[in-house]
C-alpha cells in the first residue's frame, strides 16, 4: 500500500501542470528533479535485485565482507573527489580521467550490495527497538539508493520567515546559476528564495547523498526511513498542517536518525559516537559560538521584519553573513528562505523554536529511542507536544 501510494502520488504530480508558466517557472523547468523518472528508474530495480539475491545459486558474502565493501564504497567517493580536484587544477596529463573512471566503475559494481548492507544494519537496530512485526518484518522496509541528492528551491515571504513552497532540483547546479534563478524569483515574485543542497529525500526508495561518509549515510538513511514510517502515523500524516508540525516531524527524524545511525555504525565498525548535549554557551569564552551567532541573527531579523523593516532586515542578514565568513563559517546566502528551510530542524543553529528542547525533554523521559519515536508519532496537533509535557 505504501509503495502504491508513493507511485500514485508521483504520477498524479507529473500529470498536473501550469497552463501559463511564468518567466521564473520557464527558467527553473530545465533544472527540475523528476520524481516520476526517479521512481521508474529505481522502484522496480531495487526489488528485482533483492529477489535475485535470494536465488539459491547466488552466494551471499559474509557480513564482514559486506561491511568491508560498504567502507570501500564511501572511501572511493573521497578518492574520486580528490582526483577530480586535481584534474580541475592540473588538467589530464597523467591519466587522472581514466583513474576516476575506473574508481567510478568499481563503485557502481559494489553499490547494490552496499545499499543492501546498510539497509540490513539499520533494520537490525529497528528490530532491537521493537519496530518489527510478530514475524520479524520491518514496515515499510528500509530501502535506499546512494546517489547525488537533489537540491531544493525554497521560497519564503519577504516580510516573515516561513517556508511557503519547495521545488526539487537536479543536483550539481553551480553557484552562478543558483544566484540567477534566485534573483529571477525575487524580482518576479517578490519573495525570498534560496537553492540549497540536501543530504537525502524521502522518496521510496529514498535517495541519500553518496558524497559523505559511511556514518553520515547511515544517519541520513535512518532519518529518511523515519519519514517513511511516520507517513503511516498521525504525526507524519499532519506533516504539512503548519510550520510547527513540519518542524516536529523533521526534528523527530533528526533525533531518531542520529541515534539509529550511530548504533548501526557501532555495530558495523565498533566505533562509538559520543554526542555532547548542546551547551548554553562555549566552554572557551574566546571561541566563536556559531550556534549563538546564528540564533542571534534570526532573532534580530525576525524583530526587524515584525516592525515592517524588510530591507533593513535583509541588509542586516547580509552583514551577518559577512561576519560569519570572517569567523570561518561560509554561507553563500543568508535570507528569509534560508532560515525558513533550516529552521525546520529545531535542534539546528538556524532555529529559535522551543520544539527542539521540548522533544529532547520527551526523549529524556523515555527509556529507549523506540519508545520516544512511538510516543511522539501519536501527536497529530502541535499542542499535543506541550500537553504531553504538561506545559501551559
Amino acid at each position: 500500500m505504501f509503495l502504491l501510494s508513493v507511485v500514485t502520488l508521483v504520477l498524479l504530480g507529473a500529470a498536473n501542470g501550469s497552463g501559463n508558466p511564468s518567466a521564473s517557472e520557464v527558467a527553473i523547468a530545465p533544472h527540475k528533479y523528476s520524481l516520476l523518472r526517479w521512481e521508474l528508474a529505481h522502484f522496480s530495480d531495487k526489488w528485482v535485485e533483492k529477489f535475485q539475491d535470494i536465488l539459491p545459486w547466488n552466494s551471499e558474502p559474509s557480513r564482514e565482507e559486506r561491511i568491508a565493501l560498504a567502507q570501500e564504497f564511501f572511501e572511493l567517493g573521497g578518492q574520486i573527489r580528490d582526483l577530480e580536484k586535481r584534474l580541475a587544477a592540473e588538467g589530464d596529463d597523467g591519466g587522472l580521467a581514466d583513474e576516476i573512471a575506473d574508481l567510478r566503475e568499481r563503485r557502481r559494481e559494489i553499490q547494490p550490495r552496499v545499499e543492501e548492507t546498510l539497509e540490513s544494519e539499520i533494520s537490525s537496530v529497528l528490530v532491537e527497538e521493537g519496530f518489527s512485526s510478530r514475524i520479524g518484518v520491518i514496515f515499510p522496509p528500509v530501502d535506499t539508493v546512494y546517489a547525488r541528492s537533489p537540491g531544493v528551491l525554497v521560497r519564503s515571504p519577504r516580510d516573515q520567515i516561513v517556508q511557503t513552497s519547495t521545488t526539487l532540483l537536479k543536483p550539481g547546479i553551480d553557484d552562478a546559476e543558483r544566484e540567477r534563478l534566485e534573483e529571477l524569483v525575487f524580482q518576479e515574485e517578490d519573495v525570498s528564495a534560496i537553492i540549497v543542497n540536501t543530504g537525502g529525500v524521502a522518496t521510496y526508495p529514498s535517495v541519500v547523498s553518496d558524497s559523505g561518509s559511511l556514518h553520515g549515510a547511515l544517519v541520513i538513511t535512518a532519518h529518511e526511513w523515519l519519514h517513511h514510517w511516520l507517513f503511516f502515523q498521525p504525526l507524519g500524516q499532519h506533516f504539512w498542517d503548519n510550520a510547527d508540525m513540519t518542524t516536529i516531524n523533521e526534528t523527530v527524524a533528526t533525533i531518531g536518525g542520529e541515534i539509529i545511525g550511530d548504533r548501526a555504525l557501532e555495530a558495523m565498525t565498533g566505533e562509538v559516537i559520543h554526542r555532547e548535549p548542546a551547551s548554553e554557551g562555549p566552554v572557551d569564552p574566546d571561541r566563536f559560538d556559531f550556534t549563538a551567532a546564528m540564533r542571534e541573527t534570526r532573532t534580530q531579523a525576525e524583530a526587524l521584519l515584525a516592525e515592517g523593516k524588510i530591507e533593513e532586515a535583509e541588509s542586516y542578514m547580509e552583514g551577518r553573513r559577512e561576519y560569519l565568513d570572517e569567523n570561518g563559517y561560509f554561507i553563500r546566502k543568508l535570507n528569509q528562505a534560508f532560515f525558513a528551510f533550516h529552521g525546520s530542524y529545531a535542534t539546528g543553529p538556524a532555529s529559535v523554536s522551543p520544539i527542539g528542547g521540548q522533544l529532547d525533554e520527551v526523549h529524556a523521559g523515555t527509556d529507549t529511542i523506540g519508545e520516544f519515536l512511538k510516543t511522539v508519532a501519536e501527536f497529530d496537533r502541535t499542542e499535543d507536544l506541550a500537553e504531553y509535557l504538561g506545559l501551559p
